[in-house]
C-alpha cells in the first residue's frame, strides 16, 4: 500500500462515524445555553424594532435604556432592601400555604366532612381574580401583611388539590398489605403516602411559586407596600419613569426565574431522597 493510501486517525474516525450513521454532537447543556441565548437575542431584536417604530422612549424605552437604568438601580440600597423584602413576604406566604395545604389535604382525605368543608373555599379562591382579594384585604390588614396572605391564597388550592390527588392514587394493594401487617401510622405515612404524593406535590410546588410571586408583587403595587418592589413600580408609574418601570419589571422576571430554578432543584432533590429511602423499600 502506498503512503497516500493509509488513512490517518481523523480520516479513520470520520469513516467510522459515517459507517455508523452518527455525527458528533454538542453536549445537551451547551445546546440548551445556545438555544436560550439565541431566543433571548431574537426577543431583544423584536424589542428594539418596536422601539424604533414607536420612537418615543417616554412611552416605550429601548433595551439599552432599560439596561442602563437596571444597572443604575442594582447598587442602590433601596433595590437590595426592596427585592429582599418582596422575596421574604412571598416566600413566607408560599411556605405557609404549602404547610397548611398539606395538613388540610391529609385531614380531608381521612375525614370526609373536612373535604366537603374545604371544597367551596378552594373553588372560590381558584375562580376569583387575585386583584379582588387584594382590594378586599386592604380593608382588613396592614399593607405589609397583604402580599403574604395573597401568596398564601395562590398556593393553597394548588397544593391542596394535588396532594389530595396523590393520596387518592395510593395503591389499594399496598393499603391491604399495610392492613394485614398492621403498619403503624408513621410507617403508613412514610412507606405508602409520601411516595404516592411526591410527584403531585413536586408539580404543585413549582406551579404555585410563579403564581405566588406575581400575585405578591401585584398586592404590593395595589397596597403601596413600603420597601418592596411593588412600591417602586407604583412610584415609577406615578412619575412616568417608564425606563425605571421596565427595569423593575426585568428585575422581577430575573428573581422569579432564580426562585423557580432553586425550587425545582430543591424539589428534585427531595424526590430523589424519597425514592431512595422509601420507594426502594
Amino acid at each position: 500500500m502506498r503512503l497516500t493510501d493509509k488513512p490517518n486517525g481523523a480520516g479513520s474516525q470520520a469513516q467510522t462515524l459515517t459507517k455508523n450513521g452518527k455525527t458528533p454532537r454538542l453536549p445537551k447543556p451547551v445546546i440548551a445555553v445556545i438555544s436560550a441565548a439565541a431566543t433571548f437575542a431574537v426577543w431583544i431584536i423584536i424589542w428594539q424594532i418596536a422601539y424604533a417604530n414607536i420612537g418615543v422612549s417616554f412611552i416605550f424605552p429601548s433595551p439599552y435604556q432599560v439596561l442602563v437604568e437596571l444597572f443604575r438601580l442594582i447598587p442602590e440600597k433601596k433595590f437590595i432592601i426592596s427585592v429582599t423584602g418582596s422575596m421574604l413576604r412571598v416566600i413566607c406566604g408560599y411556605l405557609t400555604g404549602i404547610a397548611v395545604a398539606l395538613a388540610a389535604a391529609f385531614a380531608s382525605h381521612f375525614f370526609l366532612p373536612l373535604k366537603i368543608f374545604f371544597s367551596p373555599f378552594v373553588k372560590v379562591v381558584r375562580a376569583t381574580p387575585a386583584a379582588s382579594f387584594i382590594l378586599i384585604c386592604v380593608l382588613w390588614m396592614p399593607s405589609n401583611a397583604v402580599p403574604v396572605f395573597i401568596a398564601f391564597l395562590m398556593v393553597f388550592p394548588i397544593v391542596y388539590e394535588n396532594t389530595l390527588t396523590g393520596l387518592s392514587e395510593t395503591s389499594v394493594n399496598l393499603r391491604e398489605v399495610a392492613a394485614v401487617y398492621r403498619f403503624s401510622r408513621i410507617k403508613k405515612l412514610t412507606l405508602l403516602y409520601i411516595p404516592s404524593i411526591a410527584p403531585y406535590f413536586a408539580s404543585a410546588c413549582t406551579t404555585s411559586l410563579g403564581l405566588a410571586w406575581k400575585a405578591g408583587i401585584s398586592a404590593e403595587v395595589l397596597c403601596v407596600t413600603r420597601d418592596s418592589v411593588g412600591y417602586y413600580i407604583y412610584i415609577s408609574k406615578q412619575y412616568f419613569e417608564t425606563a425605571q418601570l421596565f427595569a423593575w419589571t426585568v428585575a422581577i422576571i430575573v428573581v422569579s426565574v432564580l426562585l423557580e430554578f432553586a425550587i425545582k432543584k430543591s424539589v428534585a432533590a427531595l424526590q430523589r431522597a424519597v425514592r431512595r429511602k422509601y420507594v426502594g423499600n
